[in-house]
């Protein structure tokens, strides 16, 4: 992709520039040199410009990926019943006097913005015309859930059933990471690479794709294109999958459902760190970031204390613990 805008911002430049030179030639009777100067300016221009426009072109292509495979399709839609109606009613008003043919087109950009936005508001409706992906493929595990290592456990147990596969371009970022001049950079790719190590005695094969870019993208497509379910940590890449329809595991969501919940009457021990909404309150926070609503601990303020738990709530924001000190 890269490589061939530049080619072509080259190619298109210096054919400007030569067809610049014929023009000053024959117009002027410039010297013949001009055209051998301005297709070399033209070259240069492609070469200075081409790097600039290949990233702008793979970001518009990235941010395309992004899209919702039923915007195009409403869009698309709505613009096709635009124009035929605009066909209609041009052929109707063309029996008007004055009517000429930027009415006509003024008429079908308008018609095509307003049935755009309508099919775009019931872009749901095309959900169902677009294939989506089915979670029997396998699984691909992305650079958060190798570097975060929990992963090896969760296959080595058997919870990811399925051939595990990790993408080239996946392995590759790793690499590069691992490379990293930054200290935590550097053991991050480290860790993820230890982590593909100890995968890699229980069948977990690396995926030739061939594709480079974009990592999230990447995964995007491959797991859309092949069927597959995306294992990672990456929150904003677990939602954006969501809407692509391509099925999403979270080792963190696993481990933190996995956990013993919290019973009255069970001894926990919480630093007190600030002041609760009742008098004679303090409250602090578990090591998963549970809040704990601790009585009588006002006056512990910045010490752990030893409390019993008496009550806990699920909030909209999470679970929360109600205790009795000591």
């Amino acid at each position: 992709m890269r490589n061939a805008v530049q080619a072509a911002t080259v190619l298109l430049l210096g054919y400007l520039g030569y067809r610049l030179g014929l023009w000053l030639s024959s117009a002027y009777q410039a010297s013949t040199l001009n055209i051998v100067y301005l297709t070399l300016v033209g070259v240069l221009t492609g070469i200075l410009l081409g790097p600039r426009l290949a990233h702008l072109a793979e970001r518009l292509l990235a941010a395309w990926r992004r899209v919702p495979p039923e915007v195009p399709l409403a869009i698309a839609t709505g613009s096709l019943v635009a124009l035929l109606a605009a066909v209609l009613l041009t052929t109707l008003l063309d029996q008007i006097p004055g009517f000429r043919w930027y009415h006509s087109l003024l008429l079908a950009l308008f018609l095509i913005v307003v049935f755009s936005a309508v099919t775009l508001a019931n872009r749901h409706l095309f959900t169902r015309a677009v294939p989506q992906a089915s979670p029997k493929g396998g699984k691909l595990l992305d650079t958060s859930a190798l570097i975060d290592g929990r992963v090896a456990e969760v296959v080595e147990l058997g919870f990811l059933d399925g051939p595990v596969y990790v993408p080239d371009f996946v392995l590759k970022e790793l690499q590069g990471l691992a490379d990293s001049n930054d200290a935590l950079s550097r053991a991050k790719g480290r860790r993820g690479l230890e982590t593909l190590a100890r995968l890699g005695e229980f069948e977990v094969r690396v995926l030739d794709t061939g594709l480079s870019g974009e990592v999230d993208d990447a995964l995007l497509r491959v797991a859309r294109e092949r069927g597959m379910a995306i294992v990672s940590n990456d929150s904003a890449l677990l939602s954006l999958a969501k809407v692509y329809g391509v099925p999403g595991l979270s080792i963190h969501a696993l481990a933190h459902a996995l956990k013993a919940p919290y019973q009255p009457g069970q001894a926990i021990r919480v630093k007190i760190q600030k002041l609760g909404k009742e008098p004679g309150q303090g409250v602090g926070y578990l090591e998963d970031g549970t809040m704990v609503v601790v009585e009588r601990a006002a006056e512990d303020r910045g010490a752990w204390v030893e409390a019993v738990v008496t009550q806990v709530i699920q909030t909209p924001l999470g679970k929360m613990v109600f205790a009795r000190k000591r």
